[in-house]
């Protein structure tokens, strides 16, 4: 992690350019005094001129809803790299240091909580960008409030259209994706039940009301059609279900070999202990909402067992060791990839404003269309793709469940997507 932080302290950008509860008013901090030594055992960042300032960064994530345990998640990423930066001395921003302030909201799973925390953020709180969450609704209902504003929010949300349009086939200027897409994590994690473990006879649980899942599992099934895989049956849901027997049932009778789950957290924590107490014993994918905690949230470690599912980065990097053990530390829980893409998202964001050389949010903006070359946790070379607002090129890796405990698999990536 070290090089990560050295890396954004640095007067001279390296990066590349082609062309946590709800808050009815944050608080406001003072900007804190560069240490004297740095955590990061690089010297504390600091400006010629010996200007100083704070860059306010916005964060809009559920923190009491559905998706809270990742929300959390993502919020104590954030915070931890937030504090990194500014243990280490701030950021030199043109001829500025900054400290960071990190200013988060609880969406609740709303839309319209989301929209109101996004317009607070910038009207009142006059935040340079906004860190946004993984909830694909949020993040589409947003693109004409981020239109009005003028302000980059910078994603999670996986569905394309949050970025490219109803139909993909234009660019919301404002909309930002720092992951892989709903339809390439789809595709990721279809073919590798299918192409992997040799599965045949998919059978499909959808969370119809729940944006990302819907494009995740629509993406899969365009892959089964291409590559001539048998889709047995396609049941639906909704997230706020908590008995999904029939549905696990259909797919079951109709000989499924393997179970695509597309499904948030809560409803996929229900469901996986349903399989298991029908005895519908086949592998299982689909959401990256089985990152941890998924596994210990399920009923008992038998039921979190035969599951496949891509992640972001592997559990053993040391990058990711290390995040591990100052989320222990400083919230007493493990970190989890949630954490990882959190604390990404402002290392992101900061090289975006130094790419910048400015905290104006028009000229951040521009900086995070063209941005290359970043290196974060879940990957040492982020790139933006300016035609698309999504990343290139970034790695996955594929992770296994057995018995309530997370193992690393391989890296992968099929012909498919090549």
């Amino acid at each position: 992690m070290k090089k990560v932080i050295a890396m954004l302290l640095a007067v001279t950008l390296c990066v590349s350019l082609t062309a946590c509860s709800a808050k009815e008013e944050p608080a406001k901090t003072e900007t804190p005094a560069a240490p004297e030594e740095s955590s990061t055992g690089e010297e504390p960042a600091q400006s010629a001129s010996g200007k100083t300032g704070v860059l306010k960064i916005g964060a809009i994530h559920d923190l009491t809803g559905n998706g809270s345990v990742l929300g959390i998640a993502s919020v104590n990423g954030s915070e931890l790299a937030v504090k990194d930066i500014n243990e280490a001395g701030g950021v030199v921003i043109g001829d500025t240091t900054y400290t960071l302030e990190l200013i988060p909201y609880d969406c609740k799973s709303d839309p319209n909580e989301g929209i109101s925390s996004l317009q607070r953020l910038v009207q009142v709180d006059d935040v340079s960008l906004v860190l946004g969450p993984s909830l694909s609704n949020v993040g589409l209902a947003s693109v004409d409030t981020t239109n009005e504003l003028k302000v980059a929010f910078l994603g999670q949300f996986g569905d394309p259209r949050c970025m490219q349009g109803e139909n993909l086939d234009s660019l919301n200027p404002y909309m930002f994706l720092m992951q892989p897409s709903a339809a390439q994590s789809g595709i990721f994690s279809i073919s590798y039940l299918v192409e992997k473990l040799g599965c045949k006879k998919v059978g499909f649980l959808i969370a119809q009301d729940h944006a990302y899942c819907a494009t995740q599992a629509n993406a899969a099934l365009q892959y089964c059609e291409d590559n001539n895989v048998e889709v047995v049956a396609v049941e639906y849901n909704n997230q706020a279900d908590l008995d999904m027997k029939t549905q696990l049932t259909n797919i079951q009778n109709a000989g499924a070999d393997c179970l695509f789950n597309a499904n948030p957290t809560q409803p996929l924590t229900v469901s996986t202990n349903q399989k298991s107490q029908l005895g519908f014993d086949v592998p299982q994918t689909g959401s990256l909402d089985y990152s941890s905690p998924f596994a210990s949230l399920c009923a008992d470690a038998a039921s979190a067992s035969n599951i496949y599912f891509m992640s972001n980065c592997s559990y053993d990097t040391e990058e990711f060791k290390e995040l591990d053990a100052k989320c222990q530390a400083e919230f007493g829980q493990e970190a989890t990839i949630k954490t990882a893409l959190g604390y990404d998202q402002v290392l992101i964001a900061v090289a975006a404003a130094q790419a910048a050389g400015s905290v104006e949010r028009e000229a951040i903006r521009d900086a995070l269309e063209t941005i290359s070359g970043v290196d974060t946790i879940i990957t040492d070379n982020f790139n933006m793709d300016p035609e698309t607002h999504m990343p290139l090129g970034v790695e996955i890796f594929m992770m296994g469940i057995e018995n309530g405990e997370y193992k690393g698999l391989e890296a992968w990536c099929p012909d498919y997507l090549k």
